[in-house]
């Protein structure tokens, strides 16, 4: 499921005639790659902070990027889109969306815009997330899977070259400079020696990077799928699960302040009772970095330096 990216069927109305109208604009500045375009005139709204820079590395200056989302506090997964996010939404001419359920906010004022069709959603999945267990879940936190934000950046840029032609070659060049540096961060990370060790999560953000590391993953998915939605687990689950960090059964804890509950709460204090390692991550940029490639350094960097520490 998250090998594969999905395009809108077809190209916006307003996206056409923005093209039309700006096609003799001034040049942008250059993105990532940098490669400099025409400016069209475009404006492309993301769910997220991280979804926007990465979009900003690759079309530079040429179209405006708007992320809905890019407060720490905040959680997306709860986020309730406000009435300037409507208007944003009715007026943008590219909508991008995770997908996998993260994002319904953005479907949702899509579809209330009437383009719902023309969403560029980047993995399948529900519009919704389910608040049952039914026994099977899925990481929809795909920015944290490098691989394929790598094939993102570069299949963006080609729909991004068929909305804006002029633009083409300096897109394609902004992506491929922005994979490279996505590729070289998720050769780093497969190149930690965390064979052996395991961890538990209070919330799967992470998990991509993690396994990508070779770290185990011992957490329970209902207990994930719980606190993602801001639910309490069982008293059983919950108990097993402060066993899992209390007992020397994993060897660090990762955790999402973002997506904070007074259950997790409670198995991080317990985890730093029992001196187990803290790997925090964010779902969205933290206050101190406001690019992809220095966020995903940052978080490697965590991970590299807590194995060197269990190894010693």
């Amino acid at each position: 499921m998250h090998s594969s990216l999905l395009r809108p069927a077809a190209l916006t109305a307003a996206a056409l005639l923005a093209l039309t109208a700006c096609s003799d604009d001034s040049d942008g500045e250059a993105g990532a790659g940098g490669a400099e375009g025409e400016d069209t005139g475009l404006l492309i709204v993301a769910p997220t902070d991280v979804y926007a820079d990465l979009v900003q590395q690759i079309v530079g200056d040429t179209a405006e990027v708007e992320p809905l989302v890019d407060n720490p506090a905040i959680d997306p997964h709860s986020y309730e889109a406000s009435p300037q996010d409507r208007l944003l939404v009715e007026e943008a001419d590219v909508v991008l969306a995770n997908g996998g359920g993260y994002d319904s906010y953005m479907n949702q004022l899509a579809d209330s815009a009437g383009i719902a069709e023309d969403v560029y959603q980047v993995i399948e999945g529900d519009h919704e997330h389910s608040h049952e267990w039914d026994g099977e879940y899925e990481n929809e936190h795909i920015w944290y899977d490098l691989g394929l934000m790598s094939s993102f950046a570069q299949d963006f840029s080609e729909h991004m070259g068929e909305l804006a032609p002029e633009n083409a070659e300096a897109y394609e060049e902004n992506a491929q400079a922005l994979s490279a540096e996505i590729d070289e961060l998720l050769e780093r990370a497969q190149d930690i020696d965390a064979e052996g060790l395991a961890y538990f999560a209070t919330e799967p953000v992470s998990q991509f990077l993690l396994l990508d590391s070779g770290f185990e993953d011992l957490t329970e998915e209902e207990f994930l799928s719980a606190v993602e939605h801001g639910d309490d687990v069982s008293p059983r689950l919950y108990q097993d699960s402060m066993d899992l960090v209390t007992e020397g059964e994993v060897d660090a804890l990762a955790y999402n302040p973002q997506t904070e509950t007074h259950q997790s709460q409670q198995i991080r204090e317990a985890a730093e009772e029992a001196g187990l390692p803290l790997l925090e991550f964010s779902e969205t940029f933290p206050d101190d970095v406001e690019d992809y490639l220095a966020w995903m350094e940052q978080n490697i960097s965590q991970v590299e330096e807590t194995v060197e520490e269990l190894r010693a």
